[in-house]
């Protein structure tokens, strides 16, 4: 279940705040609903919503524990959370971003919260994906694992156990996602997989590498042979079904660009331009460390941040650069 860009979810027990939100929510031409607390905000997604705000202080259950449930669900795990609290102390941000909020506001602070809400409510785009997913995974557990994720986003799975097997089913035309796994039982691995596709094929389907080994030189090589992102084993439901929205959104927005632009669309950067001059200062902070080759997580732990913030910024780096992904954004780099 993808998230619907017209409709805003607050969970706040002030009628007050309430009011002030929705006048927010307004301006950007989204449907709000409002309820005081976490049992009726946890009934109320069980529709579809484009982002959630959720105060500190609710009128019944804890907030950290229904951003909790939000993120440990399939079907919600993508979901922007804005924490919105009067309280200044630094560990209750802390404790809301290791819940899994995207960002924490101060009530004082509406303008930054107003930006938020406009950013992600006006920009996403509710794109229901269909079609065929070629899996390549030897191990019959974590094969089944991945089928499941891809059913939640409405994909069909093949699955091949080998490299053989996988390029004599492959047709570009069929699949609209590919998945391979780097360490297989048999003598090639899925990097020579992801080569022969990029090699062989002048149509351009989405491939995600994943590997049991997160080290920095497999992770480079697998970018560098094609693939369009790189996610480490054992992996969270939520950080799956987030790379896998990114890199089908990014081609269909690439399907978008390839037709008439249209009023307002991003026109992407150029290789040679400076796209870090368009960027913010943490905007350009965490695209020097994509470009180091770290992980999200190894982005948030050296600047001392949320996972889930840097998601955010990474969308924003995308969106801004006209990147599709980080092979993209390292070779506009290297192009400089």
């Amino acid at each position: 279940m993808l998230p619907n860009p017209k409709k805003l979810l607050c969970v706040e027990p002030s009628s007050t705040q309430q009011a002030i939100v929705g006048g927010m929510v307004a301006q950007h031409g989204l449907e709000f609903v409002a309820c005081g607390g976490e049992a009726d905000a946890l009934l109320l997604l069980e529709e579809q919503y484009s982002l959630m705000v959720v105060a500190n202080e609710l009128a019944d259950g804890d907030s950290f524990q229904l951003i909790e449930a939000v993120r440990l669900s399939l079907e919600t795990a993508m979901l922007p959370i804005a924490f919105v609290t009067g309280n200044e102390d630094r560990s209750l941000a802390k404790i809301a971003m290791r819940a899994g909020a995207t960002e924490v506001f101060l009530r004082k602070d509406l303008r930054a919260l107003n930006e938020f809400i406009g950013g992600y409510g006006s920009a996403r785009e509710n794109l229901a994906f269909s079609g065929r997913v070629l899996l390549v995974e030897d191990s019959d557990s974590h094969a089944e694992y991945v089928v499941h994720l891809c059913q939640v986003l409405g994909l069909d799975v093949d699955v091949c156990k080998n490299v053989k097997a996988a390029s004599a089913r492959y047709r570009p035309e069929k699949y609209q996602l590919v998945i391979i796994d780097v360490v297989l039982n048999d003598i090639q691995s899925g990097i020579t997989l992801v080569r022969s596709i990029r090699q062989n094929h002048l149509n351009r389907q989405p491939i995600l590498v994943m590997s049991g080994y997160d080290d920095l030189p497999r992770r480079l090589l697998a970018l560098k042979s094609g693939a369009d992102d790189f996610i480490s084993k054992p992996f969270s439901p939520e950080e799956f079904v987030w790379r896998l929205h990114k890199v089908l959104r990014s081609y269909a927005g690439l399907d978008q660009m390839r037709g008439t632009p249209l009023a307002g669309q991003i026109v992407p950067i150029m290789e040679g331009q400076d796209f870090m001059s368009h960027l913010s200062p943490r905007e350009r902070e965490i695209a020097e460390k994509i470009l180091e080759g770290l992980t999200d997580k190894e982005i948030a732990r050296q600047l001392a941040i949320s996972f889930w913030t840097v998601r955010s910024h990474i969308e924003q780096i995308f969106g801004k650069t006209g990147a599709l992904n980080r092979r993209d954004l390292m070779a506009r780099f290297i192009g400089k």
